[in-house]
């Protein structure tokens, strides 16, 4: 609540400015209390973006070293009508070389419709349809005509579509399935006319060898085939023969994994060097200045016979950053695929582990100290913020009673004042009398 203040109307003195004078003085230690606090949160906050980084770069070298990531394969096919693609389960140098026999084909059948426009002389009857499974589904019909049957059709959901079209020769009712393969096959009972079948269904299929002498075929009811080759699908555009599909590591994919793991260890160093530099928040930080020494050792050291990371394609560089050669990667792994696997996951292991420890054991704890102190420094300035309000109160009070008091002394002094000058008066007028 505050005090009534009555700001020198007796003294004279700008009580309201003294007091505010007197509140800037007592409120110097929470000021400093303020500064201290925006400066922790800005140590806080740097700490917690390094161990952002620190997070990041773990989670990039324990990518490296997942079996999958080695284990990854591309495929490719010698006649580009046929396109390839793998799986995570596709094992490098696995191939088959096949003939491309036939496309797959959705079946279509056609009835002429006659110049009347009917199709089905006795509707009520209605009509049927008897897919590949050998499952009739009967068809209801309002009427005859080819309008009709091919909007019943559409209507039943069953895999087949029917449509008027009009041809040089006249309408014809054309029925379509709905997929390719035999397993798209159907057939139209009940119309005046059977359908002809113009394009029989039809599954793709591959050869290798001659089936009649020892050889095989496989069937997809579309063009793109499974698992011929485990963790392989291809898909065939055209009948082709000898055409070869193979599997082969996929050295890109590989070392693409191995250059995130770098390009997150260049991400923390420039964190580290941005949050130790000259006049920055952490300049003197003993504990986050030797994280950059230990990442860089860790690369410097070398593998564990003391030889350089630089044939796997990861070197240092002059200005403390990390730098991946992808050509001296590719070369590496192409001349000694395990061994270049063996250096760089183990290099990856400890990079990972670095990372884990600096973040849990020393970068972690910083941050929970720094946000203890944080709130402790929140509430001391919360204390002050009572404190300050009783001493302004304070201050109010007793400024505002010296005013009144005054005023009460001048009050008083003026009524002597003119008591005084009444009784000079009266002597003066009886002096005169006389």
């Amino acid at each position: 609540m505050s005090t009534f203040a009555i700001s020198g109307l007796a003294s004279g003195i700008d009580t309201t400015s003294l007091i505010s004078q007197l509140m800037a003085v007592a409120a110097q230690p929470q000021n400093a209390l303020k500064n201290q606090l925006a400066t922790e949160q800005k140590v806080v906050t740097a700490y917690q973006a390094i161990n952002s980084k620190l997070t990041a770069f773990q989670a990039a070298a324990d990518a490296v070293n997942k079996s999958t990531n080695w284990a990854a394969a591309k495929a490719s096919s010698s006649n580009s009508s046929v396109i390839a693609t793998t799986t995570s389960t596709a094992t490098a140098g696995s191939s088959a070389t096949f003939n491309v026999v036939q496309l797959a084909t959705a079946q279509i059948s056609t009835a002429a419709v006659p110049t009347g426009g009917t199709v089905v002389s006795t509707p009520a009857n209605g009509m049927d349809i008897t897919d590949s499974a050998g499952t009739v589904h009967h068809l209801t019909l309002a009427d005859g005509s080819a309008s009709t049957v091919a909007a019943a059709v559409n209507g039943a959901g069953i895999g087949v579509r029917a449509a008027v079209v009009n041809t040089d020769g006249g309408q014809v009712l054309q029925f379509s399935a709905g997929s390719t393969g035999v397993s798209g096959s159907f057939s139209v009972a009940g119309l005046d006319t059977a359908p002809t079948t113009l394009v029989a269904a039809q599954d793709a299929k591959v050869a290798v060898g001659d089936p009649a002498a020892g050889g095989y075929t496989v069937s997809s009811s579309t063009n793109t085939f499974n698992n011929v080759l485990p963790g392989v699908t291809f898909t065939v555009g055209a009948v082709a023969s000898n055409v070869t599909v193979s599997v082969s590591s996929d050295a890109g994919a590989i070392s693409d994994s191995v250059k995130s793991m770098v390009d997150a260890a260049n991400t923390l160093l420039a964190e580290l060097n941005a949050d130790t530099a000259k006049g920055a928040m952490l300049e003197s930080n003993y504990q986050i200045n030797a994280i950059t020494q230990s990442v860089l050792s860790t690369v410097s050291h070398g593998d564990a016979g003391g030889n350089s990371f630089a044939g796997s394609g990861i070197q240092l560089t002059s200005t403390g950053t990390l730098k991946f050669d992808a050509d001296a990667f590719a070369a590496g792994y192409a001349a000694n695929p395990s061994a270049t696997q063996s250096k760089v996951s183990a290099l990856a292991s400890s990079l990972s582990s670095l990372a884990l420890n600096t973040s849990t054991q020393t970068v972690s704890p910083l941050i929970n100290s720094g946000n203890a102190q944080v709130s402790e420094l929140n509430k001391e300035i919360s204390d002050w913020d009572s404190r300050l309000a009783t001493e302004q109160t304070s201050l109010q009070a007793k400024y505002t009673a010296m005013e009144v008091a005054l005023q009460k002394l001048n009050s008083t002094s003026s009524w002597l004042n003119q008591a005084l000058s009444s009784m000079s008066g009266s002597s003066s007028s009886s002096s005169t009398s006389k």
